[in-house]
């Protein structure tokens, strides 16, 4: 297993996509590995809400009429990259204010709408993602703006 991992850190270091990715807080190398394999060209996608939907990371809808009721996410797409997005969002909400900020914007307050807010952030990372690999760019914090 350590041979292994090894063999997966020494890919990493040559490859300059998940060497973008891991300037995001909270993303490690398997998670930018994974990222970067499934997205391979960004400008395959048509904006960040397409890597969203791609990686099942939207809530399904079901719309009759005048009643639209939003539900569980989709699940389409790699299993794999959902399951280590939410990882990732977790250790970004504890790195970065940016993040946090995002996180606490969509829970509300309400301790119930933590996994809300979660697979949220998450969806927000792997848009954030795409957007560094499409322009070629690497994470900056966002800073505050004085009132």
């Amino acid at each position: 297993m350590r041979r292994i991992e090894q063999q997966l850190n020494r890919q990493a270091q040559r490859s300059a996509a998940v060497a973008r990715l891991r300037t995001v807080p909270g993303v490690g190398a398997r998670t930018a590995e994974a990222v970067a394999a499934f997205v391979d060209d960004p400008h395959g996608f048509r904006d960040a809400k397409a890597v969203g939907r791609y990686f099942g990371l939207v809530p399904s809808q079901d719309q009759s009429g005048d009643r639209n009721r939003l539900g569980h996410i989709t699940r389409e797409g790699a299993p794999v990259v959902r399951q280590l997005l939410p990882e990732a969002a977790w250790q970004a909400q504890r790195r970065s204010p940016t993040v946090r900020a995002y996180f606490e914007r969509v829970q509300r307050g309400d301790p119930q709408r933590k996994k809300i807010a979660l697979v949220a952030t998450a969806h927000y990372m792997v848009r954030v993602m795409w957007a560094l690999l499409k322009h070629g760019t690497v994470w900056e914090e966002q800073r505050a703006v004085a009132e």
